[in-house]
């Protein structure tokens, strides 16, 4: 007769094995809970990142269930985690113990088991585009750029001249004109990306097409800043990050795995550039988590998109501010539920709050400032952020200076509105942009009035 189930000692070498060998990111948080016995955050984190397809979280999903930590003890359920876990790559960690466990299971614990590989497992997430995800779009044509003018080489506090690079994502109109940037990654962190915007906003570009037609698209691209070495290689932050990645580390597959798709000169394939990214993902890290959201509605013009929406909110829940102005967005289109609404709001606020991104602030500050979702609206905070915005190393976005307007006549400060509005609209001028939806807001603060509305309309498509 088998047993009902095996040796203490066995399942407490499941999970500490693992546990011990697979600490990152916000499995790292994870690890900590568990170590400290606070099974249930625990609990909670690991399936956080058991539904993004990271193995050693179902795996360690499934010993706690076997030996009843955080959950109440069910043979089946740990089973099915522990399947799900093999499917996903964690077959070493696992070894030779699933078929004696399968073999051991009642028919309801089978079916418990099935319940969790069906949705968690390697095929199911596939399926949802979690895994192997497919950001191809061969009936768009992309966007693509004419001409950039040679961006300027800043002026460094310390002085230096190191090699940089920052990628951009920038939203490509009908007329060829780019709009709305928002950098993705700047290594240095600061200085370049000024430079980079505008050099973009002054660039020419042709318009995605699809079917023939011309669209709007979001397009991502990279300006190089050859500095004293002339190797980006050279840079600290990648000497530091290259090792890293192989080992494994989230934040570095992020870095080095951004940069390869875009930049060979590092020594990453393409190939290996997309998996880091996938990989840091998967192990909870929210800018990858991020971008993967942003592939996956830029597909979705050509085939049923990986799962969008759960990419955006893990990235929201993890921190990175433009996931959380998105994931704003997102909850406030059409008929929003109360719930919706103060969450949306909730959002903005903690986007707000991280002022070294430029394009969430900067999003956060138009809806909080002009949201046709009363609920939304908070004119003072909007204040805030848009002092914050004048005062920032950005100033050629003519965006920018419409979302201050905004929130200065959300603040019924009528003459600040229709001042900022100007230059905006000068700005907007001086690229070659359409003008018309700028001096019709322009005419509205003139007459003391607020303007409400969609006020960054040209800011990238929603999730599907």
């Amino acid at each position: 007769m088998k047993s009902e189930r095996p040796p203490l000692r066995l399942l407490s070498l499941l999970v500490f094995s693992c546990l011990a060998g697979a600490a990152r990111a916000d499995f790292e948080a994870a690890l900590k809970e568990y170590k400290a016995g606070n099974l249930d955050a625990a609990h909670t984190q690991f399936l956080q990142l058991a539904e993004l397809g990271d193995c050693p979280s179902q795996f360690n999903l499934g010993a706690m269930a076997l030996k009843g930590e955080g959950v109440p003890k069910d043979r089946g359920t740990g089973v099915g985690w522990l399947q799900a876990a093999q499917s996903n790559g964690c077959s070493a960690q696992i070894g030779d113990r699933l078929p004696g466990l399968v073999a051991s299971l009642t028919p309801e614990q089978t079916q418990a088991a099935a319940a969790v590989t069906a949705h968690f497992g390697h095929d199911a997430l596939r399926a949802r585009g979690i895994v192997n995800p497919d950001f191809s779009c061969p009936s768009l044509a992309p966007a693509a750029v004419v001409e950039v003018p040679t961006p300027e080489y800043p002026r460094l506090k310390g002085g230096g001249a190191p090699d940089a690079i920052v990628i951009s994502a920038l939203t490509i109109g009908t007329d060829g004109h780019a709009r709305d940037p928002e950098i993705i990654l700047s290594v240095p962190q600061s200085g370049f990306g000024a430079s980079a915007v505008e050099a973009w906003l002054n660039s020419s570009f042709i318009p995605a097409k699809s079917q023939g037609t011309a669209v709007e698209s979001r397009l991502e691209a990279k300006l190089r800043f050859v500095g004293a070495s002339r190797s980006l290689a050279s840079n600290p932050a990648y000497q530091a990050a290259l090792p890293q990645a192989s080992a494994g580390s989230p934040p570095a597959q992020y870095l080095v795995g951004l940069t390869g798709n875009f930049d060979a000169s590092l020594g990453v394939t393409a190939a290996r550039a997309g998996q880091m990214l996938i990989d840091a993902a998967r192990a909870g890290n929210p800018d990858a988590q991020y971008w993967m959201s942003q592939q996956a509605t830029a597909a979705a013009a050509c085939h049923k998109p990986a799962d969008a929406r759960l990419w955006l909110e893990h990235a929201a829940q993890g921190g990175n501010a433009a996931a959380r102005v998105r994931f704003a967005q997102l909850l406030l289109h059409g008929s929003p539920a109360p719930a919706d609404v103060a969450r949306a709001r909730e959002l903005l606020e903690q986007a707000l709050a991280q002022d070294n991104n430029y394009y969430a602030v900067k999003h956060a500050v138009a809806l909080l400032a002009a949201s046709p979702v009363e609920g939304v609206r908070d004119a003072p905070a909007a204040l805030r952020g848009a002092e914050h915005l004048l005062s920032g190393e950005i100033q050629s976005d003519p965006q920018l200076f419409e979302t201050v307007a905004a929130a200065y006549a959300a603040n019924q400060r009528y003459d600040d509105a229709v001042a900022q509005q100007r230059v905006a609209v000068h700005k907007a001028q001086a690229l070659g942009w359409s003008t018309a939806a700028m001096e019709e807001r322009l005419a509205s603060y003139r007459a003391d009035r607020p303007w409400q509305g969609d006020l960054l309309a040209q800011g990238g498509a929603l999730l599907p």
